[in-house]
Parts: structure tokens; sequence; C-alpha cells
């Protein structure tokens, strides 16, 4: 039995992981928190390098491009380069680059709460968002 302990342990800690998730759909144009429209969507395809997230508004508030660092199309390849998504938050004058896919980057954003009730950009949490993932691949060689 006290072997077990660990064991009981981590199921118990993936149960709870999965409880609290939110599940991110893509769906005829609205992205969906937990089955609710929360916002719009445009070209997040699974072969489009382009991804807008557009307010009830049709307003664009940020943009998510692809950078390809490599001629091979894989986040990362055999020799170590690194690509990336570059998040643009428009109006703001701020980007950040992460290597996440776009539903796991929708989901950071949601997240993070930096599209406010309104359906308008908190700056002060773009910026808390900035200081969390900054521009660390474009200024790698």
């Amino acid at each position: 039995m006290r072997n077990l302990k660990p064991f009981f342990v981590v199921i118990f800690f993936g149960i709870s992981l999965t409880c609290f998730a939110q599940k991110v759909k893509f769906k005829k144009g609205n992205v969906l928190v937990d089955d609710t429209v929360w916002i719009k969507y445009k070209d997040c395809g699974g072969f489009d390098t382009t991804c807008s997230l557009i307010n009830m508004n049709n307003e664009e508030l940020i943009f998510i491009k692809f950078i390809q660092r490599s001629s091979e199309t894989l986040l990362f390849n055999r020799y170590g380069e690194q690509n990336y998504y570059e998040v643009s938050f428009l109006g703001l004058n701020k980007k950040i680059e992460i290597r996440e896919l776009p539903k796991n980057i929708v989901k950071i954003i949601f997240n993070s709460k930096v599209i406010d009730d309104n359906g308008a950009l908190d700056e002060g949490k773009v910026i808390k968002l900035f200081e969390k993932y900054g521009n660390s691949y474009s200024s790698q060689k």
C-alpha cells in the first residue's frame, strides 16, 4: 500500500486538471469555450498560417501568424531551429512569441482574460502576458 500512494496522488491530480480545463472549439467562425460563444475567428484552420480573433463588433483584436525559421513545417525540426507563432495585439503595439498551436494560444488568451467583457483588449493584462512570454524566439539566430 505504501508504494501505491504516489500512484493515487498522480491519478487524483490528473482528474482534477481535466475537471477544471476549458474546452475550446473552433466552429463555424466562432470560438466556443465550454460550448458558449466567446469570440469570432477567421482563417484558423489546420493549414492556415494566420489566425484572426475578432470581437462581436467585427473588430480584429488579435492576429496570430506562424513564423517558419526553416524549410520544414514542424514546430521543431531535426536541425534544432525553432518555428513559433507571433501573436499581435492590434492597437497596442505589443507582440508575443509562443510555441503552441493556435487552439492552445486561444486557451492562453482566454485564461489570461486579455479580452474584457465588452470585447476590447485589456492593456494591463496584455502587458502581463507580454512579460510572461516576451519575444525570445525572433532574437535567436
